[in-house]
Order: C-alpha cells, then sequence, then structure tokens
C-alpha cells in the first residue's frame, strides 16, 4: 500500500522551491548529502528550521518534511496530534511485529512515533467537531496540555491541511516534547503550496503553544 501512494504522489522537483522562503525571512541551503534541502530562520522570534529530504518511513510519500521550532516551554509537555489513519496504520504495524515470533531484535526498534504510541494514551473532549476526531487522533499523559494547545486557530488550521490526488490527507504527526514544535510529514517539491501551509501551521501552532509556558 505504501509503495502505490508513493507513486500515486510523485513528482518532479520544482526550481520554484529554491527561492520559496525568501520572502518569510528564511535562509535556504542544499545540504552537501543525500538529496536534502534546508530552510532556517526566526517564526516570531523562535528558531525555526525546515528541512526536506527522501522519506526515512515508508508511510511518507515522494518527499519527507520535518520541522522545528524551538519555544522555550517546560519539556514535560507531552501531546502528539496525527492522522487517525496514519495512527491505525502504526498500531496494526506495531502488532504484527510484536506477534511476529520470526520478526529479530532490529526488526522491532521503534520509531519515535511507536515510541509515542505505547508510552501515552489517546485523550478526546466533546467540545470538538466529530469531523475533527474522525480525521485526527490526540496523544498525551495530559489532557489539559492537550486542550489548552488544540485551541480555535490550531485546529481551524489542521482541518486545511492539503489533500493528495487519490482525496487523502498526507501523513502527519506534529508534536510539542523537549520544549519544542516538531513536524514530520509528506510534501511534493513541485508544489510550493505545501511549504507555505506547513511553515503557516507551525506558526500557528507555535503561538497556541504558548499558552503552556
Amino acid at each position: 500500500m505504501f509503495d502505490r501512494l508513493k507513486k500515486v504522489f510523485a513528482a518532479a522537483p520544482s526550481p520554484a522551491v529554491d527561492g520559496w522562503g525568501q520572502d518569510r525571512g528564511l535562509v535556504f541551503e542544499r545540504l552537501p548529502r543525500g538529496d536534502r534541502l534546508a530552510w532556517t530562520g526566526l517564526v516570531d522570534g523562535r528558531a525555526f528550521r525546515m528541512e526536506s529530504s527522501p522519506p526515512s518511513r515508508d508511510y511518507i510519500p515522494q518527499y519527507e518534511l520535518r520541522l522545528r521550532v524551538a519555544l522555550g516551554i517546560p519539556e514535560d509537555v507531552s501531546v502528539m496530534v496525527l492522522n487517525r489513519p496514519l495512527k491505525q496504520q502504526l498500531e496494526a504495524r506495531a502488532y504484527d511485529s510484536f506477534t511476529d515470533t520470526v520478526k529479530t531484535t532490529a526488526d522491532l526498534k521503534q520509531t519515535e512515533e511507536l515510541r509515542w504510541l505505547s508510552m501515552f494514551g489517546e485523550v478526546g473532549w466533546s467540545s470538538l467537531a466529530p469531523d475533527f476526531w474522525m480525521r485526527y487522533a490526540v496523544l498525551s499523559d495530559s489532557r489539559e496540555q492537550a486542550q489548552k494547545w488544540l485551541d480555535a486557530p490550531l485546529v481551524a488550521a489542521l482541518m486545511k491541511l492539503p489533500l493528495g490526488p487519490d482525496g487523502g490527507q498526507w501523513p502527519m504527526l506534529m508534536s510539542l516534547t523537549r520544549g519544542s514544535l516538531y513536524l514530520r510529514t509528506g510534501h511534493s517539491r513541485s508544489e510550493v503550496s505545501f511549504l507555505d501551509y506547513f511553515h503557516d501551521l507551525a506558526r500557528t501552532a507555535a503561538k497556541s503553544a504558548q499558552s503552556l509556558a
């Protein structure tokens, strides 16, 4: 299934990606190894870094986009929001791995997202529309922290997550941990609109996280 998704989303890189970010005050560079691009700068005064590279996860189609925003919030704040279908896929994979007696120790090495699934339960609350919960799951050890972060502006931004050609959402995980905001998703280098969206989403998420400072 993941191979099929990669073919669906496959597209040639665009030179427009090179010039993206200048009007946002970001510095662009092509990193020397592994077809990696990077943008660095500030988002509302907070250190920001975003990288595009070949995917390190097989559930991410085409190119992987990772970003980090230093927030200065308490390091024990732990909240993750991710696509619900992606959560279900990861849970199924984890179950298959741990019930397959043929798997080796190396096969069972957990990614960070699988560790989140094993350490944190899903939280929810009735004030958000059912449509949000159909699209997303929220993991945390504190419902109160999750509710503070997922305020109306951030929820509205998440509901605008771009759709792919097959009608499904790009797989995405976004978390508050170790005092920073992290995001991992897929994107098309032929569409700079993806960079616009995720940069704006990071700005909204970082601003909403200040309620936890």
